[in-house]
């Protein structure tokens, strides 16, 4: 069955979906004051070298390679995915402990090079739960809801995080420029603290998730039986994607370290994304639900070779440089989040029910490896290269453009935009609370 847009959202809106709204908000100040956003100006604030940046960004992305154990995680914990994504979720709340380091610096009991060390420690193992967790909250979605609820859901509680992340982070750039020149670093200390207790809504709304049972998972069968060659096929497109993914620098960070742009801008920038994310969202949301999420994804390969040119030609030289970064941010996530809606409906489209868990678990290790990779070699070309070398910036992302650009004409893709690839039995979706 096929509900009208206003009715997607009016059934999302009801009780029943609750815990899942507040999921959507409380990572949406995770992901506005606890992640990339803050802690890229901070760390070039603070003296950190770019290509720490990058690796310290990187690490939650390869981290997420881990999801390829859950299945024997799962065994091991007599599959309790309630519990191991409760723990995970805890990690929502790092914006405490940021606030903590933030405020030891600012106050001197903190130098600046420790400060550096445990600011990066705790993003690099907060994000990656907070990644791991991410993944788990949509496999536990999967296993609770029926498809045609899991493809409500899953889209709007992106959209709502997007929407709200948009919100808080573009007034948020001027904010920050102007709360470090009156209070310097104590300005990041109240951004860390506000979204450290904002997103407690994360860890208190799983709790209150539909209970999944016990998640029992089978050993694979030699050689990986079950896997149909069609979704073999789309892991390797991902993972060239992935790689290509990993070979991006920050956007921010090019911008602070390369153009000179303020603290505020690179929020800013981040602000810019947040609402490019929404916009994918909304488009890609409501056409998943019964439309072709090959094409989707197809589409969005292509538009993210089209942002990582539009980054090319922001060059030092270009006096448009920082609008075709704002370009370039808005379709790279615009895309980004579109393309991610179709990754994710199309590896439960081509999964068997029966090997949800282990097809979800080698996908994300495969891709989180294959971006991690990226991520190493963007690292290293950063460290070799001189001080503001943005011809390594620049051919890094002409590198992320091929690879995209690969992945498009790769990608196998339904007979229309309005076919499904193997698409899921409908069910009907409850608008009262009650189902």
């Amino acid at each position: 069955m096929h509900l009208p847009r206003p009715t997607h959202w009016r059934a999302f809106a009801s009780a029943h979906y609750r815990p899942f709204q507040a999921i959507a908000v409380g990572q949406a100040f995770t992901a506005s004051y606890a992640s990339d956003a803050l802690f890229v100006p901070l760390l070039v604030w603070l003296g950190a070298p770019p290509a720490l940046v990058v690796v310290v960004g990187a690490v939650p992305i390869g981290g997420a390679a881990l999801q390829a154990f859950a299945p024997q995680i799962l065994r091991r914990l007599e599959g309790d995915l309630r519990g191991l994504t409760l723990v995970l979720a805890v990690a929502e709340v790092r914006g405490f402990v940021l606030a903590a380091i933030v405020a030891g610096v600012a106050a001197g009991a903190v130098d600046q090079l420790q400060g550096i060390a445990l600011i990066s420690v705790t993003v690099a193992i907060g994000q990656t739960a907070g990644v791991l967790s991410g993944s788990n909250i949509a496999l536990w979605t999967a296993v609770v809801l029926p498809d045609a609820e899991r493809r409500l859901v899953g889209p709007r509680m992106g959209a709502l995080t997007m929407a709200l992340s948009t919100a808080l982070l573009l007034p948020a750039g001027f904010i920050l420029d102007a709360g470090t020149r009156a209070i310097g670093p104590w300005a990041y200390v109240a951004f860390f603290l506000f979204g450290g207790m904002a997103s407690t809504l994360t860890p208190w709304a799983v709790a209150r998730l539909p209970r999944p049972g016990r998640v029992l998972v089978a050993r694979e069968t030699a050689g990986g039986a079950e896997m149909p060659p069609e979704f073999r096929r789309f892991t390797d497109v991902s993972v060239i994607a992935s790689f290509g993914q990993g070979l991006l620098p920050a956007l921010s960070l090019y911008a602070l370290s390369v153009l000179g742009m303020s603290a505020g801008f690179a929020v800013a920038l981040s602000g810019v994304a947040a609402a490019g994310a929404l916009a994918g969202s909304l488009a890609a949301g409501s056409f998943l639900f019964g439309g072709s999420s090959s094409r989707v994804l197809r589409a969005s390969f292509l538009v993210r070779a089209v942002a990582a040119a539009c980054c090319v030609a922001a060059i030092p030289a270009n006096p448009l440089a920082p609008a075709f970064l704002l370009v370039g941010s808005a379709l790279f996530n615009g895309a980004g989040n579109a393309g991610a809606l179709a990754t994710n409906e199309r590896l439960y489209r081509l999964a068997p029910a029966q090997a949800r868990v282990h097809c979800q678990s080698r996908f994300v290790g495969a891709t989180a490896a294959a971006a991690g990779t990226g991520a190493v070699v963007c690292a290293t070309a950063l460290t070799l290269a001189p001080p503001l070398a943005w011809a390594v910036y620049t051919a890094l992302y002409a590198g992320s453009a091929i690879s995209r650009t690969i992945a498009t004409f790769r990608t196998e893709v339904s007979a229309s935009w309005t076919s499904p690839s193997s698409p899921p039995a409908e069910t009907s979706i409850p608008r009262n609370g009650t189902g």
